[in-house]
């Protein structure tokens, strides 16, 4: 299994690998219902079994039935839920997986245990039914979750997740119905990672409070209240959810007792997801009086009204409703409503209500006093055709341009997926070095060719196999040492996974590069760079798969010998044997930097030096099963060879018994490549 460290930081020329490695979602724009409601079930098998005796439904419906899956478990132990997922959305149904976490905190000291949970949501999601919801819960055995640390868990899952399936809707939570909290995880800029936001179940004052500072922090973010005790008897989950709804809530979540998801419980959110689907609205002004509590919800298309009204308990001797029992009558203050139906919340059975008074002042129904809660249906009369003004503004809505937080998102999906994918490769790297001429100076030309070696979560080796200088051979037995001049590394690469504030991003436009139509976002640092710490840049992003297609950056604040440094890297998707593939192939390849351009400014020997460099990847094989054995053989050589390491490239020395090489610290000053092209060793003529 392949093992992600934690983004490591790039010099002079690991910038050419790290890089690389690494239908809109329904819930982003609301649940199509209001209200909403689905059931946390124990067993999404039973639950499946029930619906199928109960559900009819003719086209999808926003049902939603969510079960726990442990992160914690292995890939092959979670193959049934995923095939509860597909039966269930057979059914109609909305699948909705809550991919339950446990390492404890601090995640970064316990990154081994949170890997190995990213990688199973990464299965899960990938294996999954079309259209399955996620929601991404912390849920540590010990330790309490602090805000920053919520950040971190849900920037990680959340690009798990999406990364393994693109269209995938990711909610995370619950979290405390606590404002501060709330405000503390958003300002850890969380918002371009969530499809939706999960409340716990709390006092009503409470949701509202939170529900508020969400609206404020999130405008338009779906909020899902999560966990809600399941009402004696279940129907009334549906006057829950009416009022969560008119709260402010997009979704209610009601938590079933262990083994109790029967027909009784399910049958009331059918008839939620059936009756209550579509564009509506919530009209407090409709009423209707008469009962316990009322909300009714407006549908847009047709201004037809959809009503659910708690019921005063029914009298002692009042027997099971048969349309002949006791009656309440429910009062509407709108004279404009006609031909009431109403919907048994147990069977979903539809029933004309006869019986209802007209008055200037409104209309009043009968509907039967033994339902704990009832569902009715109202047309309008007169009402408008508003068809042709949704449609406007549905394509107006469209054409709204795309947030840089949901690229950069998308971004880190597709190289968090592909990462988990990749494992090592192995290339031929050829750097051609130019150092321009001054007055006075001839230009010296120089190549640099050999075995290049990457493994995840270690940098690269490179071995100088073969040099060449001004188009000549070098004939000696080893290829020398020369000078390593290079610029500090970089504390953060910007766009990297690292979830830090460091960088600030801005949408600077459209471009098309190597035939695709690219989203040109532009990074520099948020806070005073130390000197060469950060960079400023830009990266050419996909617009269809997200993907990187170009990076150009400017390392700041440079000090020492190299007085600037720029590099644009250019992307390409190859297979797993190095051929290149189409772009639109490149979800099912590997989209790896094979070509870097870079300009260097040396101060060498009191001179001014340019440097041009260009970098090609040959030869690449990814995952090859005789990488080690390829990389010990060139070891084992007598190469020059350099590695990326934490504070730049290293020369690889032998060590006496040992097959592995060690990095070798300093360097023989008395070497140096001098502006002329001269190069100087006193142990040499």
């Amino acid at each position: 299994m392949c093992r992600r460290s934690l983004p490591s930081v790039p010099s002079l020329l690991a910038w050419l690998l790290l890089g690389a490695l690494f239908a809109a979602p329904t819930l982003a724009q609301g649940p199509p219902c209001r209200p909403c409601g689905g059931v946390i079930v124990s067993d999404p098998d039973a639950a499946a079994e029930v619906l199928a005796g109960i559900s009819d439904f003719a086209e999808r419906h926003p049902l939603y039935v969510a079960w726990d899956v442990s992160a914690a478990s292995a890939p092959p132990e979670t193959a049934p839920d995923a095939a509860a997922s597909r039966r269930l959305r057979e059914l109609g149904a909305t699948p909705w997986v809550r991919l339950v976490f446990s390492t404890p905190p601090p995640l970064l000291a316990n990154a081994e245990a949170f890997e190995r949970e990213l990688e199973t949501a990464a299965a899960v999601a990938r294996e999954a039914a079309e259209d399955t919801h996620f929601q991404i819960v912390w849920r540590p055995a010990a330790g309490s979750i602090e805000p920053v640390e919520a950040a971190f868990f849900v920037k990680r899952a959340s690009v798990a997740v999406t990364g393994a399936r693109t269209d995938a809707t990711v909610v995370a939570g619950p979290f405390p119905a606590d404002p501060g909290f709330l405000r503390a995880l958003y300002g850890e800029d969380v918002a371009a990672y969530l499809d939706g936001v999960a409340l716990a179940a709390a006092p009503a004052a409470e949701l509202d409070a939170a529900i508020a500072a969400l609206a404020e922090l999130d405008p338009g973010r779906p909020v899902v209240v999560d966990s809600v005790p399941l009402p004696d008897p279940p129907a009334l989950a549906l006057a829950r959810a009416a009022d969560l709804a008119a709260r402010g809530a997009a979704l209610a979540l009601f938590e079933d007792p262990p083994g109790a998801a029967g027909k009784a419980t399910l049958a009331p959110f059918v008839v939620l997801a059936r009756e209550l689907r579509g564009d509506l609205s919530y009209d407090p002004q409709l009423g209707p009086a008469g009962g316990r509590a009322a909300w009714s919800f407006v549908r847009g298309e047709d201004l037809g009204v959809r009503s659910i009204v708690e019921l005063p308990p029914p009298p002692e001797s009042t027997a099971p409703a048969s349309g002949t029992g006791p009656e309440v009558t429910l009062s509407y203050p709108d004279p404009t409503l006609l031909s009431p139906e109403a919907i048994d919340p147990a069977t979903g059975e539809r029933r004309a209500l006869f019986g209802a008074h007209r008055s200037p002042e409104g209309i009043s129904v009968p509907v039967p006093a033994a339902w704990p809660v009832a569902v009715l249906e109202l047309e309008r009369g007169q009402a408008t055709d508003l068809s042709s003004t949704v449609e406007e503004e549905l394509l107006v809505a469209g054409e709204r341009q795309i947030p840089v937080e949901e690229i950069l998102r998308r971004l880190q999906a597709f190289e968090d997926a592909q990462a988990r994918r990749l494992e090592h490769f192995s290339a031929v790297n050829t750097t051609h070095l130019r150092f321009g001429s001054g007055a006075g100076q001839q230009a010296v030309e120089a190549t640099l060719e050999g075995a290049f070696f990457f493994r995840q979560g270690q940098g690269f080796d490179w071995a100088w196999q073969r040099f060449m200088i001004n188009g000549v051979r070098w004939r000696g037995e080893k290829i020398p040492e020369i000078p390593l001049i290079q610029p500090e590394k970089a504390a953060t690469l910007p766009i990297e996974i690292s979830f830090t504030r460091q960088y600030s991003y801005r949408l600077a436009g459209s471009d098309t590069v190597d035939g695709r139509e690219c989203w040109v976002v532009e990074f520099r640092p948020a806070v005073d760079p130390e000197p060469g710490k950060l960079y400023r840049g830009r990266v050419w992003i996909d617009k269809e798969l997200f993907a990187r297609v170009r990076s150009r950056a400017v390392q700041l604040g440079l000090e020492g010998e190299v007085l600037s440094n720029e590099e644009t890297l250019h992307y390409t998707p190859v297979t797993a044997g190095g051929e290149p593939v189409p772009w639109p192939e490149a979800p099912r390849s590997f989209v790896l930097p094979l070509r870097l351009v870079g300009q260097q400014l040396l101060s060498v020997v009191n001179a001014t030096t340019l440097v041009e460099r260009e970098a090609v990847l040959s030869d690449v094989r990814v995952n090859d099963p005789e990488f080690e054995e390829r990389r010990l053989a060139v070891m084992a050589s007598d190469a020059t060879m350099v590695r990326d390491t934490e504070r730049g490239l290293r020369y690889l020395v032998k060590e006496e018994g040992s097959v592995e090489r060690v990095v070798q610290e300093g360097f023989d000053t008395s070497r140096l490549f001098a502006v002329g092209g001269v190069f100087y060793d006193d142990a040499l003529d």
